[in-house]
């Protein structure tokens, strides 16, 4: 650190999303340009901020090291999105800014299973609330009711035993999963704590597979008012397999996010339109129970004068962690036609907007982001067509296909508003190959995450 640098400003930025909402594409393609920093290609800060001395650090005790390396190269030689998180990674660096004159940058990138946001709603709830909640999901959603009728008959045969119990438990959660249906808790049996994601299989065959806690013998699900009577075996032996899930799953999830002074939401646009209304309605409601259990805004102890001295008089490991920045962020903006690109952000503002407005000291932004931009966008045909260039990611049979020529995709308008109803598959974005330069110091073409970037790493 430079001599006229007195101290160190630590970033801490979370990033949360459900699978595959593009979180390991954005951190990718940040850390690339932040590592290679063109202030004509990622302007940052204030006009012709420069970067310099970037430095990659450890990841902080108990954090895996982020796979940067690994994630661009599958992009760049293997022609595919990077795979999926499966545990808990950071990245950490540290460099100067040109726009800040006594404070260099400690940035932290946190990186977590979106599957694990699921579980939120497990936080500041015991055995019982948590059960009386999923139970009255699963009755009064005709969606969950199809999908969990075998356990919803299952709990209420008299004598049922434990064995009944979780294995048509866990028929419910892979009915859910084959339906697309993003609230499985325990969320580990979409993802175990040894990475290992579900595979799809029938029902039957994925049930059997996996399991519903920690591991096999500690499995657990929600109980109907009778079968919770205190003191009895059933009873007790979930509740307590449900605590320790809590503890040993739930609560390090939230603690890493509630110690961000950022935290970036991810709401897939995309993925929500063309899964239809009941996506929609079960990725608001998860949203919902992460800022109840994350609570950002000002710090009810400290508030904005003390956060500020902290900065400045305290050293940066030792500074309060809270989340007073929140950037809503539409992904994958190439997908959709340029004519569409602020209906996007616009959809992001009416599903999410009163989340953040209804906390007090939290300044939020919303933006529509690009990370790899993969498609070009050619003039509308007559009729009002959306048509877009890039090189498909599947064949006709739905297979992942080795690259090939680029071809032309119909993407679907996007509405004003959200439609008061629409069905799975009324609209449809591109699959595309992305497209990440070979040449390590170049970073891919972007749209946005510059402004982003220069919106959380404050």
């Amino acid at each position: 650190m430079s001599i006229f640098r007195v101290k160190t400003t630590e970033a801490r930025v979370g990033v949360v999303g459900l699978y595959s909402a593009g979180k390991t594409v954005l951190l990718t393609s940040l850390i690339n340009h932040l590592q290679d920093h063109d202030p004509d290609r990622f302007p940052l800060g204030k006009p012709g901020t420069h970067l310099r001395k970037f430095t990659v650090k450890e990841p902080d005790r108990g954090w895996a090291q982020f796979n940067y390396s690994g994630h661009r190269d599958a992009l760049v030689n293997y022609g595919r999105w990077p795979s999926k998180t499966t545990d808990r990674a950071q990245f950490v660096c540290q460099f100067e800014r040109s726009d800040w004159t006594f404070s260099d940058c400690l940035l932290k990138l946190y990186d977590l299973p979106g599957e694990r946001i699921a579980d939120a709603g497990m936080l500041g709830r015991d055995f019982a609330a948590w059960s009386e909640r999923m139970l009255n999901l699963f009755v009064n959603d005709s969606t969950y009711r199809t999908c969990t009728a075998p356990f919803l008959d299952a709990i209420k045969k008299p004598g049922v035993t434990e064995a009944e119990l979780l294995s048509t438990y866990r028929l419910a959660l892979a009915n859910l999963i084959l339906n697309f249906k993003p609230l499985i808790s325990p969320s580990t049996f979409l993802l175990d704590l040894k990475g290992q994601p579900a595979r799809p299989a029938a029902p039957e065959d994925l049930a059997a597979a996996r399991h519903c806690g920690i591991d096999a013998q500690s499995q657990f699900g929600p109980l109907p008012a009778d079968l919770r009577s205190g003191g009895t075996e059933l009873f007790e032996s979930f509740s307590s397999r449900y605590n320790q899930y809590v503890e040993q799953v739930v609560v390090p999830t939230i603690a890493a996010y509630r110690s961000c002074t950022s935290l970036i939401v991810l709401v897939d646009v995309t993925m929500l339109l063309a899964g239809g209304v009941g996506m929609y309605d079960d990725n608001r409601q998860i949203v919902r129970d992460l800022f109840d259990v994350l609570s950002p805004g000002e710090n009810k102890l400290f508030g904005p004068v003390a956060r500020g001295l902290s900065k400045v008089f305290l050293p940066h490991q030792w500074r309060p962690g809270w989340i007073t920045r929140l950037a809503f962020v539409a992904p994958k903006l190439d997908l959709v036609h340029p004519l569409d690109r602020d209906r996007m952000q616009l959809l992001t503002r009416r599903m999410v907007e009163r989340f953040a407005t209804d906390r007090d000291g939290l300044q939020h932004q919303f933006f529509n982001v690009s990370s790899v931009v993969s498609t070009k966008a050619l003039p509308t045909e007559p009729g009002g067509g959306r048509v877009l260039v890039g090189t498909p990611l599947r064949g006709a049979d739905g297979r992942k296909v080795p690259s090939t020529s680029e071809q032309r995709f119909t993407a679907s308008e996007l509405p004003d508003d959200w439609p008061l109803e629409w069905p799975s598959g009324r609209y449809a974005f591109p699959e595309v190959y992305p497209r990440m330069p070979t040449r390590k110091d170049y970073p891919p073409d972007q749209v946005n995450l510059d402004k982003l970037a220069t919106f959380v790493i404050e």
